[in-house]
């Protein structure tokens, strides 16, 4: 079977995915403020999120990014918004979140390509069905909509996948929706609202005084706060160190493609065989490799390399590891690049695809729903996706350093969880106490040793 990925019959950029060789940086902004309640470092889905409820609330809000909202992470991911086999600690926040994004679009004013489709992941043996099967016993309370399905099941709701599944977890309440769209209508209606969206603008640090926040300072010149959230994803350890906060932060690569417009394909979100799957309103689908990422070795690879170390020996085969390009660019930035000036570079970096895994994962797609016909690769591209030990976020308001929220480490499913995330950020800077689905997210767990296992594979 010829894997090549094949090319696109349209060459025009598709306005909801990543075209890195067309983009364009970010404008410089004409004004950067001097003063603001609330400064957001980040333009992901969380800051964006946590700019549009603090903005609404009547907080004097400044969001910086170095690039363009929505340019890494958030508008790389599989689009996945759901409950399906959430971390227990984590599902509480899922199902807050899946409570919100139906509403989203009329309350952004934007579409942001919400679907209700629902999540299917297969069992390909006995001993992942057992997993399914204890996860959806032991939280049968939050996640009621979710069943566990029988191998004929699996064939009738699954009707054009060949091969025989051992079963499979379906929540016909989970949806999806486009990244790059979602975020960017978070940081539109949070303009609308009264917050400054500085895109082209790269936070340098986290200023205090007297041992509580006092401001950031930016490439363009400080703006002095009494609130900052460090949302800034992979670069957040970078803000947090200096100030005694130290947070053990790693990056894996994860390759996604776009195909061409196909039929006979499932129209839920699909998980299995080495497959992920999401299949868009336009016919396209969102594909990638479920079950192996690249990491790309680096020095700061050892950076809290203990932490990881013995998870990654034990789910070795899911890594592929590399010693390559990233290598010598970070170096050269080390060497080159001073350290107040490191949280800006690289500004946009670039992150190869990997084009066998993507040919890989386009020959499963073909092989499963073989009804997909001449399905071929239209673009492809690749995210860093900053993980923590136990793959949960920080979600927190240290006491430490008073003023200061975090909400980072997101560890590759933080997408769907976006619009809670965002209101409890919110709620957090604002002085409120945390409530409760937010506790378990703690920045000092992995100091105080309190930190478990991942759920699932980083």
């Amino acid at each position: 079977m010829d894997a090549r990925p094949m090319p696109s019959p349209d060459p025009a950029p598709d306005p909801l995915a990543p075209d890195d060789a067309a983009a364009h940086p970010a404008p410089r902004p004409e004004a950067v403020p001097r003063t603001a309640d609330v400064v957001i470092i980040g333009g992901g889905i969380v800051g964006a999120a946590s700019a549009w409820y603090l903005a609404r609330r009547g907080a004097r809000v400044v969001l910086v990014e170095k690039d363009r909202v929505a340019g890494q992470q958030s508008g790389r991911n599989w689009g996945f918004v759901r409950t399906q086999y959430r971390d227990p600690a984590e599902l509480p926040l899922a199902v807050e979140a899946l409570s919100i994004w139906p509403g989203l679009a009329a309350e952004l004013e934007q579409d942001i390509g919400w679907r209700r489709t629902g999540c299917v992941f297969l069992a390909g043996d006995e001993a992942e069905r057992a997993r399914f099967q204890a996860w959806q016993q032991a939280n049968r309370q939050a996640a009621r909509d979710a069943r566990l399905l029988s191998p004929a099941e699996v064939a009738g709701l699954l009707p054009a996948l060949a091969g025989r599944a051992d079963g499979a977890l379906y929540t016909p309440s989970d949806g999806q929706a486009e990244p790059m769209l979602a975020t960017r209508a978070f940081a539109r209606a949070a303009e609308r609202a009264g917050a400054r969206v500085l895109e082209g603008c790269g936070a340098l640090a986290i200023e205090t005084e007297g041992g509580r926040v006092a401001g950031v300072r930016t490439e363009h010149g400080p703006i002095r706060c009494r609130t900052v959230v460090c949302a800034a994803g992979a670069q957040s350890h970078r803000f947090l160190a200096p100030l005694g906060l130290p947070l053990p932060q790693q990056v894996v690569r994860s390759t996604v493609s776009l195909t061409t417009p196909v039929t006979d394909l499932p129209r839920a979100c699909f998980c299995g065989f080495g497959l992920g799957l999401r299949q868009r309103a336009d016919g396209a689908c969102i594909i990638a490799d479920d079950a192996r990422t690249d990491v790309d070795l680096t020095l700061d690879s050892f950076r809290a390399a203990r932490f990881f170390v013995p998870e990654l020996l034990r789910q070795r085969r899911s890594f592929a590891l590399h010693l390559g390009r990233g290598f010598v660019d970070e170096l050269r930035h080390r060497l080159t690049t001073p350290r107040e000036d490191r949280p800006l570079l690289p500004r946009r970096p670039r992150i190869p695809a990997n084009a066998v895994r993507a040919a890989r994962t386009l020959e499963r797609l073909r092989a499963r729903f073989p009804g997909a016909g001449a399905v071929g690769i239209a673009r492809s591209w690749a995210g860093l996706i900053d993980v923590l030990p136990d793959a949960l976020p920080v979600i927190d308001r240290p006491g430490a350093v008073p003023g200061l929220v975090v909400a980072t480490g997101f560890s590759g499913h933080g997408f769907g969880l976006g619009p809670a995330v965002g209101r409890h950020v919110a709620s957090l800077a604002l002085g409120e106490a945390a409530a409760e689905a937010i506790r378990p997210f703690a920045l000092d767990r992995f100091a105080r040793g309190t930190f478990g296992r991942p759920h699932a594979s980083l």
